[in-house]
């Protein structure tokens, strides 16, 4: 599969923002403005997921929006990567067979 979409919890921080992906384990980033963070966001997932593929691990499900929990300010976005997408832009390499 090369097409995932996953939450994303985006906390605002004195600065910018912080981004994780609660589905992973050490899939986050951040950002100073919040358009930034999206791109940040699909950058870090697109990473996580590449990795995943060519070691051969296995994908976590995606969690559904209404059941991640926020607090505060948080809020919850759905980002979307195409892997195959993914590595032809950043010159990776092609998906494993």
């Amino acid at each position: 599969m090369a097409k995932y979409a996953y939450p994303a919890i985006f906390t605002p921080e004195k600065v910018g923002w912080s981004i994780r992906f609660p589905d992973f384990e050490s899939c986050y980033t951040s950002a100073e403005t919040l358009a930034e963070g999206m791109e940040m966001a699909a950058d870090v997932l697109g990473l996580t997921l590449c990795d995943l593929e060519e070691r051969g691990k296995t994908i976590p499900a995606a969690s559904r929006v209404k059941d991640v929990e926020t607090s505060g300010d948080e809020f919850v976005s759905l980002v979307s990567c195409d892997t195959l997408e993914y590595r032809k832009r950043c010159g990776g390499p092609a998906a494993p067979d």
